[in-house]
């Protein structure tokens, strides 16, 4: 007569550590590749910023994307003033760099737009340049859960454009 052998239980937990440890490095690879176009924009804007746009130091990053797009860098002048340089996408890189004082802050830009929309949750707010101007783009869910932007001047923080309901 035959004995038959039991599988033992450690074999089993290390297949299952094994695989979900397989599962676990292919999220993140993919994660990853998928993140690198981002990290090679900001890493690019960085560099621009402070060689075309003469910043000292480099803060924050963000991307633009109207009918051109812009990398938006946050930092400091060489004279110690808290600067934009928003540099555009193409090959050319034309950088403008304006003070943050010279206009509405990120702050007061999406008060204005809590005020009027009342959005369920803002997605993004970033600057970028529409019909030559700086302005502020903010990206938001109205209560519907539905896309809207609003598009308002930098200098003053008047509406430019208005798209509600995508």
């Amino acid at each position: 007569m035959r004995v038959q052998r039991r599988k033992r239980p450690e074999r089993v937990i290390m297949i299952v550590l094994v695989a979900i440890l397989v599962i676990i490095v292919a999220v993140y690879g993919t994660l990853w590749v998928a993140q690198r176009p981002m990290h090679q924009a900001q890493k690019t804007a960085y560099s621009l910023a402070v060689s075309k746009g003469k910043l000292k130091t480099t803060t924050g990053f963000s991307q633009y994307n109207g009918t051109s797009s812009y990398y938006v860098v946050t930092g400091t002048s060489k004279k110690d003033v808290p600067v934009y340089a928003l540099i555009n996408a193409n090959k050319k890189h034309q950088t403008t760099v304006i003070k943050q004082s010279a206009g509405v802050s990120r702050t007061k830009a999406l008060k204005e737009v809590w005020s009027k929309r009342n959005p369920s949750k803002v997605v993004k707010a970033t600057l970028g340049k529409y019909n030559g101007e700086v302005v502020w783009e903010i990206t938001y869910l109205n209560q519907k859960k539905n896309l809207c932007y609003e598009i308002l001047q930098y200098s003053n923080g008047s509406r430019l454009k208005s798209i509600i309901n995508i």
